[in-house]
């Protein structure tokens, strides 16, 4: 089954029939650090967002996003070690991530790591953390059908000929994120002529980060090794041109935050929180994934 979303840690929304009412309190607000982190074999540990949240009507400035005093630490549990993680200095606060500035850390397929963090929000210490196991290895993208196409050809039946990547699975991952980035984004080369919405160079210039990243997945793929196959669908295409494309093999951590961040919503009305699988004080995601990328072209 496929699914399709946009990520975001807080979403509230409003549906129904004639005139809805809907009121917002801080009744249940507790402070909570949020984390944003995932670790990738081959990559040193670079990126792992620490902030924390607030009441819904609060004024508060971005630099106080960031809890003075948070520190945190990454133990390899494989031998017990832990490396403490420094705060990037940086101008924007989206920029400020923790990172590791040491050689001897390793992420690992198919090792196990931990994730602690602890700062002091409203003066109130707080403690979270959470531990991945990384997928084991096997895991690539074994070849593409078309390295190329025009934009939606069609086959000898007249259907849609999509892009098709085969992957060769992880032996311990079932959940597959596929990301899709065109090199060029500008209102020049994006497809006006395409089959599923008309679009003004004016509305695209408005939504040129709507259309320029986009993501889908496969999950509940076969238990083990063996070959999946996972298909570009042409509403993700809205550029011509060249598009870095890469695909995740997600561990259980990453996969049921992303199955659930934005299904938040119950038949009922009532709402209720995301898989996070963060212990303690904490909301957000710590997981990890194996990565491997193609380059594909739509072509004018």
């Amino acid at each position: 089954m496929r699914y399709r979303a946009v990520a975001m840690l807080l979403w509230v929304g409003l549906a129904g029939c004639g005139e809805g009412r809907f009121s917002v309190s801080n009744t249940s607000y507790e402070p909570r650090l949020v984390i944003e982190g995932l670790l990738r074999p081959g990559i040193g540990v670079d990126g792992i967002r620490i902030t924390r949240n607030v009441r819904v009507d609060e004024r508060i400035r971005t630099d106080d996003l960031i809890p003075a005093d948070v520190q945190a630490h990454l133990t390899d549990r494989s031998n017990g070690r832990s490396f403490a993680l420094t705060l990037r200095d940086a101008d924007r606060v989206e920029d400020r991530l923790f990172y590791y500035s040491g050689s001897d850390l390793r992420i690992v397929p198919g090792a196990s790591y931990a994730l602690d963090v602890s700062a002091s929000v409203e003066g109130a210490l707080l403690r979270a953390g959470a531990v991945t196991t990384v997928p084991e290895d096997g895991f690539r993208i074994a070849g593409v059908n078309r390295q190329a196409m025009p934009y939606r050809p069609l086959d000898e039946r007249g259907d849609p000929l999509n892009f098709a990547l085969s992957i060769e699975r992880s032996p311990s991952s079932r959940f597959y994120l596929l990301t899709l980035r065109p090199r060029v984004v500008t209102s020049a080369n994006f497809i006006y002529e395409n089959s599923f919405t008309q679009q003004s160079r004016q509305d695209v210039e408005g939504r040129l980060d709507d259309f320029g990243f986009r993501w889908d997945w496969i999950q509940n793929t076969p238990r083990g090794a063996g070959v999946s196959t996972i298909e570009v669908m042409w509403f993700d295409l809205w550029f011509y041109g060249d598009y870095d494309v890469l695909v995740y093999a997600a561990d259980d951590n990453y996969a049921r935050f992303i199955q659930t961040h934005d299904q938040v919503r119950e038949a009922d009305g009532n709402f209720h929180e995301a898989e996070f699988a963060i212990e303690g004080d904490g909301i957000g995601y710590f997981g990890s994934a194996l990565v491997d990328s193609v380059r594909l072209q739509v072509q004018r």
